[in-house]
């Protein structure tokens, strides 16, 4: 995934990265990520209410956070669904 943010005059510029989190005035935070672990979906991000469940986090943590998905389906349609994130054993 490339990631730009723009400059004052509106010139996108790339930085380095894996995800983007954006905090609001409000202090809480969005993170962007990109799924690629998903075969069946070539193109999709997960935007997460919060921060990306790291591996250390407990189950309570998780329940903390919530996603939405995003897929590019065809053309013009965008499949969206919520979800949880569960620990992998």
């Amino acid at each position: 995934m490339k990631i730009f943010v723009t400059d004052s005059e509106g010139v996108l510029r790339e930085v380095e990265g894996e995800t983007v989190v954006l905090e609001l005035s409000n202090g809480k935070t969005i993170e962007l990520a990109e799924i690629t672990d998903w075969p069946e979906r070539q193109t999709a991000i997960t935007i997460w209410g919060g921060r990306q469940p790291l591996e250390s986090w407990t189950e309570d943590d998780r329940h903390k956070t919530e996603q939405l998905n995003m897929s590019l389906v065809a053309g013009n349609c965008v499949d969206v669904w919520p979800g949880r994130v569960k620990k992998q054993n």
